[in-house]
């Protein structure tokens, strides 16, 4: 049923790739046909009325009307959306607001249009599909895939739902949620238990253990790589657990699930002594080795956000669990407002842009405010960076994302890009705006050169310190007893001030003072994660803390630093 169902699907995706091929030979005339589409079909709405979309007949006049906004500048127009005020933003029809991730406490409403739902459905599903069968063995349609998905909502007083859009995705299926589950486990691994969870319950448990339970899973697919090593650390510390319920069909007391979610998967767990007897002799000497090959024999490959940020994931997973032997297919830009570009091929860092996806507009990095200096996706200079302006199908115009990108060259006449910092995340004390990408890039060239497992970092800008200083909290795998503390400052310092030539002048006026580290207990970003969902953040959605925003992450991570031996 699995390969049936891939080979239907793919037969859409072959001409859904065809249709994209089209669209980025012809890329700034798509874009274009993309904006013009939106203002017609939005002309009558309130924001369009205001700035005159139904005479609006070029880029330029566009511009020239419609201001560059930020999210507080229609934040309360969103409110009123979430109410059930229609025709404000958008004609398009919507019953469910996305949350963004809400890394650093503010939430943001994004409403889930008809019409966004189908540009996601076409290239983020359709056409996914599509490219990675390119490249493919054709097993990979043989077997599910371990997805790591969750999400939740909660009904407003309007009849609209909040949350994460995987969390409302069963009402698209005929049948309801048991039809839902049953097509999903066609697919995937984890059951609806899992994947749309009641509040409290140990998703890391029931991915994992679904996930164990299949032998011939082809892939992983996944919103981040972060999300793999959550689940891949939860499976070494707890395999033993894991098989004891596998082998006699059952859920441990000591897993915490409601009543309910036990009653639930009764009928989806049976005894399975022949897969445990398989486990327990993979794991006989233990977890500490690369262990996935031997547990998914037939695993090709693994899709999801990989690299920038979460390049430390990826070097994770293949040095501590699956060796070079998986493709994978790095996940183009894609936010709760914006699916941006698209992976052309496996293991490469650079994504095409979609031009039929949303209207895009570049602002120079280095321009500030300056709105006069954007340009369109026909005006682009390779190698430079720019911050990315988009009109959406959610009724977003000339919307900033903060999402800094560098274009790497060309798919057709569509940039390709890649993804470089959040202009918003990062340290800016004495106008040195070092990245998270500058941070990262220090991070682990310090552990490089003295042969140390990174598992996360985070960095707090210290302005009550004087003059101001970076504070970088280090979370290592296995801390070595004898660590060279100091010597661990002296490369991070080094390194940094490769990494930022503002940083190294500015410090070496003594306008920042020296760096300082600090390291983490383990696994206190994995608990940080927990916390942040018990408090109500989707787990699908949450990115690591490179740069600690508010008091609330700074006592969190300061709450748990080892005292130094």
């Amino acid at each position: 049923m699995t390969r049936k169902f891939y080979e239907q699907t793919l037969a859409s995706g072959a001409e859904i790739l065809k249709e994209f091929e089209l669209e980025t030979e012809n890329a700034y005339q798509t874009n274009c046909s993309f904006l013009m589409k939106i203002l017609r079909d939005n002309a009558g709405t309130e924001y369009g009325k205001r700035y005159g979309f139904a005479d609006i007949n070029s880029i330029d006049e566009f511009q020239k009307r419609v201001p560059v906004i930020c999210y507080d500048n229609i934040s309360q127009l969103l409110e009123r959306m979430a109410e059930g005020e229609k025709n404000v933003l958008t004609a398009y029809p919507f019953n469910h607001m996305n949350d963004t991730s809400g890394t650093v406490g503010n939430y943001k409403l994004v409403p889930l249009t008809t019409e966004q739902t189908g540009i996601f459905m076409k290239y983020d599903f359709l056409l996914n599909m599509a490219i990675m069968d390119k490249y493919l063995d054709d097993r990979w349609m043989d077997g599910r895939c371990f997805a790591t998905s969750e999400g939740k909502h909660r009904t407003l007083p309007s009849g609209i739902t909040r949350g994460s859009a995987s969390s409302v995705m069963a009402r698209c299926v005929q049948g309801g949620l048991a039809a839902y589950d049953s097509q999903m486990r066609m697919l995937f691994t984890s059951p609806v238990e899992a994947s749309l969870p009641k509040a409290g319950d140990n998703t890391k448990y029931l991915h994992s253990r679904f996930a164990l339970m299949d032998g011939d899973i082809t892939g992983i697919i996944t919103g981040f790589f972060s999300h793999v090593v959550l689940y891949l650390n939860y499976i070494t510390e707890n395999y033993n657990l894991l098989i004891d319920d596998i082998e006699r069909g059952t859920i441990s007391e000591e897993i915490i699930l409601s009543p309910e979610t036990r009653e639930s998967l009764k009928d989806k767990i049976t005894p399975m002594p022949g897969r445990a007897a398989e486990l327990r002799e993979i794991f006989r000497n233990g977890a500490d080795f690369q262990w996935m090959p031997k547990v998914w024999p037939k695993m090709l490959f693994i899709r999801g956000v990989g690299t920038s940020g979460f390049s430390i994931y990826d070097r994770i997973i293949k040095e501590r669990y699956s060796g070079d032997n998986l493709t994978c297919f790095y996940s183009g830009l894609s936010a709760t407002e914006v699916l941006t570009s698209v992976f052309v091929e496996p293991n490469s860092p650079s994504s095409a842009m979609l031009p039929g996806s949303a209207f895009f507009e570049f602002l120079p990095v280095d321009a500030g405010d300056d709105y006069s200096q954007i340009v369109t996706m026909d005006k682009v200079e390779m190698g430079k960076v720019y911050e990315l302006i988009v009109t959406n199908a959610c009724g977003f115009y000339r919307y900033r994302t903060s999402d800094a990108v560098k274009v790497t060259g060309f798919y057709n006449t569509s940039p390709r890009i890649e993804f470089m910092y959040r202009t918003n995340r990062t340290i800016n004390m004495v106008g040195e705006k070092v990245t998270e990408k500058d941070l990262q890039w220090a991070v682990e060239h310090t552990c490089d050169d003295m042969n140390l497992s990174l598992a996360d970092f985070s960095v707090y800008a210290d302005q009550q310190a004087v003059p101001g200083q970076y504070v970088f909290l280090v979370e290592l795998f296995r801390q070595p007893t004898d660590l060279d503390r100091h010597r661990f400052a002296v490369l991070l310092e080094k390194y940094l001030c490769e990494a930022s030539f503002v940083y190294k002048y500015e410090l070496g006026l003594k306008n920042l003072a020296p760096l300082k580290v600090l390291f983490l207990q383990p696994e206190t970003n994995l608990l940080y994660r927990d916390m942040m969902v018990i408090q109500g953040a989707s787990p699908s959605q949450l990115k690591p803390v490179r740069i600690i925003m508010n008091e609330q992450q700074k006592r969190f991570f300061f709450k748990f630093v080892e005292e130094e031996q």
